[in-house]
């Protein structure tokens, strides 16, 4: 069992390091992405196999605890009741002890009775012999008188005797009494051993039940932390399948781009540059200005003052806010049913990914990073993962 138990506390805490070892992992390539992906679906299957096990030990070891209570509880009565027994054993021999007091307090009465009518038979045997043979009226009378004397002396014998016995079976009992006493003294002192043996175990499993309390803690947090570690990863991949299209499509070597009609009967998108409304290209075939090759241009330019601040055209969520080579500091915004809206060229981001705005929020400001000849805003629309015409789009 002490195995197994240190084979579970072992495997948490290497999956500690592997989380760690996770954290400190940053992906460049979507195929990067989805080998972290894979390694902690791996480490989050393994981590919940982990938790079962702790839990399962920590219901063992709270059972485990909850049986030397009771047996705890257990010796405690049982030497509870011994220390009854002992006290009243105690107090019969208490009761014993005054009893042979009397018994011998009687025994001394007795003897020195006996010895002071044997001393004065001794000291004046004679006279009493000749006085009883004076005064007697015949010798029936002098018989039962001398029979008397007899009588007296032993009576004085028996009685002597009979308290000696009396004081030997009270004595006896005494002996008994002290011997059962010790008895449960014996058992009250093997009771306490036991007694101090259980609350070693118990301790010792408290002590092993908390520490796995603190275990499935951990353990907890490791899977929240790789469940974050993946969702995070999801997104990245996610915004790196993105970029790679966007990048391809604004490079005029995407096959996403779609310039035919739109028919689009939503809410129609804000103007994104408050103030500036003249396009120096929109959305067509053209020769890129910087390359001179011909591309598919994704969206339309809007030519403004460096600095001027970017807006959201539609509430929705940021999908990816970070530099490219060619679109240089851009944004995406994601506002559902395959609807982004595409910010290219700033200067600066006013935002991150997962952050919520509201349609007219500033997200940007214009710029002229990346491919560019000169502060202009790239303003891109795009449905389902293809370029469309912004026009349908904006009111």
């Amino acid at each position: 069992m002490k195995k197994g138990i240190k084979k579970i506390l072992c495997a948490a805490m290497s999956l500690s390091m592997m989380v760690c070892m996770a954290g400190t992992f940053k992906a460049t390539s979507i195929d990067d992405e989805q080998k972290k992906q894979e390694d902690l679906k791996k480490n989050i299957e393994s981590a919940q196999q982990i938790l079962t096990e702790l839990e399962q030990l920590k219901t063992d070891t709270e059972n485990y605890i909850i049986q030397m209570d009771a047996k705890m509880s257990e010796l405690t009565n049982y030497i509870i009741d011994l220390n009854r027994q002992i006290e009243d054993k105690q107090g019969s021999i208490d009761e014993i002890n005054v009893e042979l007091d009397k018994q011998q307090k009687s025994i001394n009465e007795q003897y020195d009775a006996m010895k002071l009518r044997i001393r004065f038979m001794y000291e004046n045997g004679n006279k009493e012999y000749l006085d009883m043979l004076l005064t007697s009226k015949g010798v029936e009378d002098m018989l039962n008188r001398a029979e008397y004397l007899g009588e007296i002396t032993k009576y004085d014998r028996d009685m002597l005797d009979k308290l000696k016995k009396t004081k030997e079976a009270i004595d006896a009992t005494k002996k008994k009494l002290e011997s059962e006493q010790k008895e449960l003294e014996n058992l009250k002192s093997s009771a306490l051993e036991e007694q101090a043996q259980v609350q070693v175990l118990v301790d010792s499993k408290a002590q092993l039940l908390a520490q796995t309390d603190q275990q499935i803690s951990d353990t907890q947090n490791n899977v929240a932390t790789m469940e974050g570690q993946l969702m995070a990863s999801e997104q990245m991949e996610n915004e790196l399948v993105m970029q790679e299209q966007a990048l391809a499509i604004f490079n005029g070597s995407g096959s996403n781009y779609y310039d035919g009609v739109i028919q689009y009967t939503g809410e129609k998108f804000r103007w994104p540059l408050k103030g500036y409304y003249t396009l120096s290209s929109g959305f067509s075939h053209r020769i890129n200005p910087v390359t001179g090759q011909p591309e598919n241009h994704s969206g339309l330019d809007i030519p403004a003052p460096a600095g001027t601040p970017v807006t959201a055209a539609m509430g929705g969520t940021v999908a990816w806010a970070n530099r490219s080579s060619s679109a240089g500091n851009w944004v995406g915004i994601d506002h559902g049913n395959g609807l982004v809206t595409v910010y290219m060229h700033m200067s600066a981001f006013n935002c991150k990914a997962g952050d919520v705005v509201n349609v007219g929020d500033t997200i940007g400001y214009v710029g002229s990073t990346g491919q560019s000849t000169g502060n202009h805003l790239h303003f891109s629309v795009r449905l389902n993962g293809a370029y469309v015409n912004p026009i349908y789009y904006l009111g």
